[in-house]
């Protein structure tokens, strides 16, 4: 049973480095944007972010720290504001795929999952999150209404 609970999140900014992926290639694209830049933004912060947006067959994904203004915290970077919103945040269990476990907790927004208790993705919002804390925790962020 996946544990889910609701946040309400201000506004926040994470500023880092963007890559275009698809679903297919998605596991071998993270691996490669973390290898890459991790080391560098946890000179900045121990958290890191995954901000994602999807449409038909390309998914965005932003690997960045959270940062209190649109400000870049290192050479070549950029930033993404992330709006004010209601989020469903389920936590990723210790050895769980991440992409797995994005496929099942959309899926609970598709059943009449008790713990959702009626509540539906917020489509007209745009994007996604995963956040790691330097504990190792990471948590999945689907926006609702």
């Amino acid at each position: 049973m996946m544990n889910v609970r609701f946040e309400n999140i201000e506004k926040f900014y994470v500023s880092g480095y963007t890559m275009k992926t698809s679903e297919k290639t998605l596991e071998k694209d993270r691996a490669e944007i973390r290898e890459k830049y991790e080391a560098t933004l946890r000179t900045v912060s121990d958290d890191l972010y995954f901000i994602a947006s999807m449409s038909e067959d390309v998914m965005v994904y932003h690997l960045g720290v959270k940062v209190p203004t649109l400000e870049l915290v290192t050479d070549g970077a950029t930033c993404v504001e992330v709006p004010a919103s209601r989020f469903a945040v389920a936590t990723v269990l210790e050895g769980e795929p991440i992409l797995a476990t994005w496929h099942k907790f959309f899926n609970l927004f598709e059943t009449d999952d008790a713990v959702l208790n009626g509540v539906k993705i917020g489509l007209d919002y745009p994007l996604n999150f995963e956040f790691f804390a330097k504990d190792g925790t990471c948590e999945l962020g689907i926006p609702v209404k």
